[in-house]
C-alpha cells in the first residue's frame, strides 16, 4: 500500500490529527489532493520536521523495519519486547504521519526507509563485487563463515555467500571470531577509513578480495552486523517530580519583554550594523550590552529576527513594520510572539560556534540546538525535574548527533536561554513554561499562549514619576510613545525593571531641536506621567526654550546672528577661536566652515544656536527613513489553512490520487 492510499483510506478526524502534527503542510498553497499531500508529507525538510520529535524507541523501530523487519512479531521478536509494545510504538508514528500499519505490517513512506538506510550507500553490493573477483576468493569467504565450497561454480557460490550473509547469526560469530587487532581494523574498514586489509578479515569471509580493488565489506554484511544489533525498547525514563518551589515565571518574562523591546527601541534609533558576511558581530553585541544594558544580546537579535519583528536593512539591521503593531500589543500577546519564535528556533542563540568558528545571529545556521532545547522542555513538563531530563536526554533526543560535551554545551544553552525567557525556573518549568510547552504544537499558538498565559501574566502598564531633582523613574516597560519622547528629552542613566532618566539643559535642547516647543514637550510630561510637572523641570524647559534658537547659524558658508550680547560672547569665547569668526555687524559673524561645523562647536562651548537655510528658515533634523519590509531578507509568512478544513476538503475530493508502492525503493542488495 502506498503512502497516498494509506491517507485516503483516513476519515476527516484522523486526517486532522495527522494534520495538526505535520503543520509545515498547512501553508498556501494548500494540497489540491492526496497524492499531493503524500507528496509534501514524504519531502525530506518535512520528515526532518516530524522527526524532530521522535524518540529513542521510535528511532530503533523506523531502523528495524528500515532494515526488513516488516511486521510487528519479527520486529519484537528482534527488540526483544512483546508485540502490544511495538504496536503502541508504530501507532504513534502513525499519528504524525511518520509510518502506518497494515494490520501487523509496518510500512514507512520511501524516503524515510533511504534515510536511514543512507549510510549503507557507501557498500557495494555482494552480487557486484562478486562479478569482478575470482572463484577462489569466493571459496575462502564461504570456507571462513563455516561452509563447504566444493563442487560449487561462481554463481552457486555467490548465492551460498548471500545466505550465509543473510543470517545474521553466522555473521556475528565470525565477528566475535576475531583476535583484538582484526577487529579494530575491521570497525576502522567500516567507519569508512581506508586501511591495509589483514589477511585475517579475508580469511574470516567479513571482507572479498578483488584483482584491482582493496577488499571491501560487502553491502550485506553489514547490514547482517546492523540486524543483529540487539536493541530492546525501554519505554520513557522515569523522571522523578521537581522538588523547586513552582514560579510563574511572571518576572523572567517581564525582563525578557524589556530587554528585546531596549534594543528594537535602540535599533531603531541607530540600525545595528552588519558585517560583511551578514550578521552581528561580537563587538558590536558587547557594545549593546554597554549601551542598552541587554545581557546575551545574541538570544535578543535571533529572537526578534525569527518573530518578524527585526530584518536586514541597507544599513544593517532594523525593527520591521510588524514592531510597531506588536509593541502596542498586550503583554501575554507580546510574550507568546517571542517565546513561540525562540522555542522554534533551530541554532542555541547563545551557542551558535561551529568548526569554523561563530556565524553571527541573525544568520542561519544548521544545528540541533532547538531539537535539544525542544526535547528538553517537553520532557520537563509537568512537574517533572529539569535536571533529570538533561541527564537522559538522549532517550529523548536521540538523532542530535553531538558528542558528550557538544551535548552539554546545547543543554546549558537551552537552560540560559530559558532562565531568560522566565520559562524555567530552578529545576522546573515555570507556570508560563509549562503553557509554553502545551500551546507550541497548535496551529493557533499565539492566541492559545496569549489567552492561557493571560491570568499569569497580567498588563502593567509602566509608571513614570517626574521627580523635583530633575530626574524621571519610570517601572516596568515604558509606551512607546513614552520611550521615545524620554529618549528625545532626556539622558539614561540606570536600567532595569526601574530605570532613572535625568533631565538637563543639553537633553532638553535636544528636544527642541527635534522639533518640540516648550508647552508641547511639558504638556506631553504631564501626560504621560498622569500628574503636574514639578517646578524645576518646568523652569528648566522655560529657560532653555527662552534661549533655544536666540542664535542662529545661517548656512552660507557660513554666518552666526543673534542678538549683540550674544554676539559679543561668543567672539569673546576663546575655544571658538578656531571657527575664525569675525563680526560683519553688531549683531552677525561670519566663519568659512560648514554650517554643521559651527553649530556643533557653539554647542560645545555651551551656546543653543539652530542652523537656518538660505532664506532664514530653521532647519530641523531630518527624520530617519521608514525601514521598508521590501529590503528584508527574509520570506514573507505564508497563510496558514486550518487542518479540520483541508482534511474535509480532501475527503471530499474524488481525485484523491493512489500512487505505486514506494515502499523501500532503496534495495538493500
Amino acid at each position: 500500500m502506498a503512502f497516498a492510499e494509506y491517507l485516503s483510506g483516513l476519515d476527516t478526524a484522523a486526517l486532522t490529527a495527522l494534520l495538526e502534527q505535520r503543520r509545515d503542510v498547512l501553508q498556501e498553497p494548500a494540497p489540491a489532493s492526496i497524492l499531493e499531500l503524500a507528496q509534501r508529507l514524504e519531502a525530506f525538510p518535512s520528515l526532518y520536521a516530524a522527526l524532530g520529535r521522535a524518540d529513542r524507541d521510535e528511532v530503533v523501530v523506523i531502523q528495524s523495519v528500515a532494515l526488513g523487519a516488516r511486521g510487528i512479531p519479527a520486529v519484537a521478536d528482534r527488540l526483544q519486547c512483546p508485540p502490544e509494545r511495538v504496536r503502541a510504538v508504530v501507532d504513534g508514528l502513525s499519528s504524525r504521519g511518520v509510518a502506518w500499519r497494515t494490520g501487523d505490517r509496518i510500512r514507512l513512506p520511501g524516503r524515510l526507509a533511504e534515510w536511514f538506510t543512507g549510510p549503507l550507500q557507501r557498500f557495494r553490493p555482494l552480487k557486484l563485487i562478486a562479478s569482478q573477483t575470482g572463484i577462489d576468493e569466493l571459496r575462502t569467504a564461504v570456507t571462513g563463515l563455516g561452509a563447504d565450497p566444493a563442487d560449487l561454480r561462481k554463481a552457486e557460490l555467490t548465492h551460498r555467500l548471500a545466505a550465509l550473509y543473510a543470517d545474521p547469526g553466522v555473521v556475528g560469530r565470525a565477528v566475535d571470531a576475531l583476535p583484538p587487532s582484526a577487529r579494530e581494523q575491521f570497525d576502522l574498514i567500516r567507519a569508512g577509513g581506508v586501511v591495509p586489509a589483514s589477511a585475517v578479515l579475508v580469511r574470516a569471509g567479513l571482507l572479498l578480495a578483488t584483482p584491482h580493488y582493496l577488499p571491501e565489506v560487502p553491502r550485506e554484511v553489514e547490514v547482517a552486523i546492523l540486524r543483529g544489533t540487539r536493541r530492546a525498547l525501554t519505554g520513557p525514563p522515569e523522571l522523578p517530580a521537581s522538588t523547586a518551589t513552582p514560579d510563574d515565571g511572571r518576572a523572567g518574562a517581564e525582563a525578557a519583554l524589556l530587554a528585546l523591546t531596549s534594543l528594537l527601541d535602540d535599533a531603531r534609533r541607530s540600525p545595528l550594523p552588519a558585517l560583511k558576511r551578514g550578521g552581528v558581530g561580537v563587538r558590536e553585541r558587547g557594545r549593546l550590552t554597554k549601551r542598552v544594558g541587554v545581557v546575551e544580546p545574541a538570544l535578543w537579535i535571533d529572537v526578534a529576527f525569527e518573530a518578524g519583528l527585526l530584518g536586514r536593512m541597507m544599513a544593517g539591521y532594523g525593527p520591521s513594520d510588524e514592531y510597531d503593531a506588536w509593541r502596542a500589543g498586550s503583554t501575554t500577546q507580546r510574550w507568546a510572539t517571542a517565546a513561540l519564535a525562540w522555542f522554534a528556533l533551530e541554532p542555541a542563540p547563545t551557542s551558535r560556534e561551529t568548526d569554523d568558528g561563530e556565524v553571527p545571529p541573525p544568520e542561519q545556521l544548521h544545528s540541533w540546538g532547538g531539537m535539544v532545547r525542544r526535547a528538553l522542555l517537553r520532557a520537563a513538563a509537568g512537574g517533572r525535574s529539569l535536571r533529570a531530563a538533561q541527564a537522559e536526554i538522549g532517550w529523548f533526543c536521540p538523532l542530535a548527533h553531538y558528542d558528550d560535551a557538544g551535548l552539554k554545551r546545547k543543554l546549558a544553552a537551552a537552560v540560559r536561554e530559558a532562565e531568560l525567557m522566565g520559562v524555567i525556573s530552578g529545576d522546573r518549568l515555570s507556570a508560563l513554561g509549562e503553557e509554553l510547552v502545551a500551546a507550541a504544537d497548535r496551529a493557533d499558538a499565539v492566541d492559545v499562549l496569549a489567552a492561557s498565559s493571560a491570568a499569569l501574566l497580567p498588563d502593567s502598564s509602566a509608571r513614570l514619576v517626574l521627580q523635583s531633582d530633575l530626574t524621571a523613574l519610570v517601572s516596568g516597560q515604558p509606551s512607546a510613545a513614552a520611550a521615545s519622547l524620554l529618549a528625545e528629552a532626556a539622558v539614561l542613566e540606570t536600567r532595569g525593571p526601574a530605570a532613572t532618566w535625568r533631565f538637563s539643559q543639553q537633553s532638553v535642547r535636544s528636544a527642541l531641536d527635534q522639533g518640540w516647543s516648550a508647552d508641547e514637550l511639558l504638556a506631553r510630561l504631564a501626560e504621560i506621567s498622569e500628574r503636574p510637572v514639578p517646578q524645576p523641570l518646568t523652569y528648566l524647559v522655560a529657560d532653555v526654550a527662552r534661549r533655544h534658537g536666540a542664535v542662529r547659524v545661517r548656512g552660507v558658508q557660513c554666518c552666526v546672528t543673534g542678538s549683540a550680547p550674544e554676539i559679543a560672547e561668543i567672539l569673546a569665547t576663546r575655544s571658538l577661536s578656531a571657527l575664525q569668526l569675525s563680526r560683519l555687524a553688531p549683531t552677525v559673524l561670519s566663519s568659512p566652515f560648514d554650517p554643521k561645523v559651527v553649530v556643533a562647536a557653539l554647542r560645545k562651548a555651551g551656546f543653543m544656536p539652530m542652523p537656518e537655510d538660505g532664506k532664514g528658515v530653521v532647519v530641523l533634523p531630518r527624520e530617519a527613513p521608514a525601514i521598508s519590509r521590501q529590503v528584508y531578507a527574509r520570506e514573507p509568512q505564508r497563510r496558514r489553512v486550518d487542518a479540520a478544513e483541508l482534511a474535509a476538503r480532501l475527503t471530499r475530493s474524488s481525485a484523491a490520487a493512489t500512487g505505486g508502492d514506494d515502499q523501500l525503493a532503496f534495495s538493500l542488495t
